[in-house]
């Protein structure tokens, strides 16, 4: 017998708790059975006062032969309904449910910061009595983007959402479980998985329960992200700015390809990992761009910091400079430095395409497609070349060293000697020539003063050659020939 009756109280409560669900339900159909009690309660007080008050309002018998037969009931009902006695006893309980819906619409204008006591009330009429339904279109990348005044963003469902080709919405139920809706949810399929693709027939409107709370929008296109420098630094210490860089990037689709089918694939995991496995700062969440900069950031550094200054530099594929011909004359060899100079960047490029990389971007729920660098620079030139100063691009501090390594070179070295030789006689020719029109001695003596510009002319080359072997001439002798002709005694002297 008790297990007969505690049978009956647990089927008794079951039921209980089926109507309560029933009527106090987040979905479309509980807010129409509250609709429909609501009325049906207003029509049973509705009726009640009327025979209450028996019948106010009948229109007189003697009328029925003013009107056809069909019509007199009508009127008579109408009369009845709407007599202003009846109507003030139904006036109460109108304006206590309008009151009570104001109210709670303020309230939720205050609890959400709306602007506009307009959202709160349309929201109610969805949530309360589903006499309106809500549309949010997911047709932008961001979510702030999306329409203010709209009732699904800044409150939450019930409603109809409406996701474009290209976009994704995360929304959170009640009990926070994240709920996926894109275009590439199959239709009937749950939007709570907790992995795997999402593919299969284009589904482009989804139905939300009351409380399901918009948390973000994901761009499933193709994207670019930019970084105007990325400073980083050689193996031995001198720091190299990579200048704007750009990645291609896109939401992590696991193995699916691409297809006019399904053009932007992506995996329920990768898009809680976007919007769920980000740090959150003092003032916002990180965006993926940022997540991928400090990736590409953290690679480039880790390229550079393999090579030193010269390795970095020697990464050309070829080397033309050593295959062109100095002319003998030229004495500016930068004007044959080669033209077009390409730092491979393959190395690079592939650095971003190891397992690694391909992990830590799959924990960002991000794929990365394309990334390369503008320019790369160094913020000195290292004293490559005499006088220069300032910033200096990488190409230019290639073409600094390969002239460096030019100049330091044997051949050149004699050939600008012989240049040197060759231009010599002129200049000295010149230098006499002025020392003899600017001399402050009368012309009778001026040879004295030629003679010391010659004397200090030979000193000068024999200290520039002192230690070269393989000097071109000896000119001890003829310095030694002209101090003679300078001394005193050849001269004259005041000594008898």
């Amino acid at each position: 017998m008790d297990r007969n009756d505690n049978g009956l109280m647990d089927l008794g409560q079951s039921i209980l708790r089926s109507l309560l669900l029933l009527f106090l339900g987040r979905d479309v159909t509980a807010a129409l059975i509250r609709f429909i009690l609501l009325a049906g309660f207003v029509a049973i007080h509705w009726v009640i006062t009327i025979v209450g008050l028996r019948f106010p309002g009948e229109i007189p018998i003697f009328w029925l032969r003013n009107f056809p037969p069909f019509l007199y009931p009508l009127l008579n009902i109408a009369s009845t309904f709407l007599n202003p006695e009846i109507l003030l006893h139904l006036l109460p309980v109108l304006v206590g449910l309008l009151l009570g819906l104001l109210l709670a619409a303020r309230y939720l204008s205050d609890l959400f910061e709306l602007e506009r006591f307009e959202i709160a009330w349309r929201y109610l009429g969805a949530a309360v009595f589903g006499l309106t339904t809500p549309t949010l279109r997911i047709d932008r990348g961001d979510k702030e983007s999306l329409p203010a005044n709209n009732p699904i963003k800044r409150i939450g469902g019930p409603g109809l959402i409406q996701t474009h080709l290209g976009y994704a919405a995360v929304f959170e139920s009640i009990e926070g479980i994240p709920m996926i809706y894109g275009l590439s949810v199959a239709p009937g399929g749950n939007p709570q998985s907790s992995d795997g693709p999402a593919i299969g027939t284009p589904q482009a409107s989804y139905v939300i329960r009351g409380f399901e709370r918009l948390r973000d929008v994901v761009d499933l296109r193709d994207r670019i992200a930019k970084v105007d420098q990325i400073r980083a630094e050689t193996r031995d210490g001198v720091e190299v700015f990579a200048q704007d860089a750009q990645m291609v990037f896109r939401v992590f689709g696991g193995d699916q390809e691409r297809s006019l089918d399904n053009p932007y694939p992506f995996t329920q995991d990768a898009i809680r990992r976007i919007v769920y496995g980000q740090p959150v700062g003092s003032t916002r969440r990180r965006s993926p761009t940022e997540a991928l900069k400090d990736i590409v950031r953290h690679e480039i550094r880790e390229f550079v910091g393999r090579y030193t200054l010269e390795e970095f530099l020697a990464l050309q594929p070829y080397r033309q400079l050593e295959q062109q011909e100095i002319p003998s004359t030229n004495t500016d060899p930068t004007t044959d430095a080669r033209q077009s100079i390409q730092i491979p960047r393959r190395e690079l490029t592939e650095r971003f395409h190891t397992p690694d990389v391909h992990n830590r971007l799959k924990e960002q729920g991000l794929d990365l497609a394309w990334v390369g660098v503008g320019t790369w620079s160094i913020s000195e030139a290292l004293d490559l070349l005499e006088g220069a100063e300032g910033t200096h691009t990488l190409i230019q501090t290639w073409r600094d060293s390969q002239r460096l390594l030019l100049f330091r070179s044997p051949e050149y070295m004699q050939r600008q000697r012989q240049v040197a030789f060759q231009q010599r006689p002129n200049t000295l020719l010149r230098a006499w020539i002025e020392s003899w029109e600017s001399g402050e001695l009368p012309r009778a003596y001026r040879c004295f003063e030629l003679l010391s510009t010659i004397a200090h002319q030979l000193q000068s080359l024999e200290n520039r050659y002192a230690s070269d072997t393989q000097g071109l001439a000896d000119f001890s002798l003829l310095r030694k020939h002209i101090d003679s002709l300078l001394d005193p005694e050849v001269l004259g002297s005041d000594e008898p």
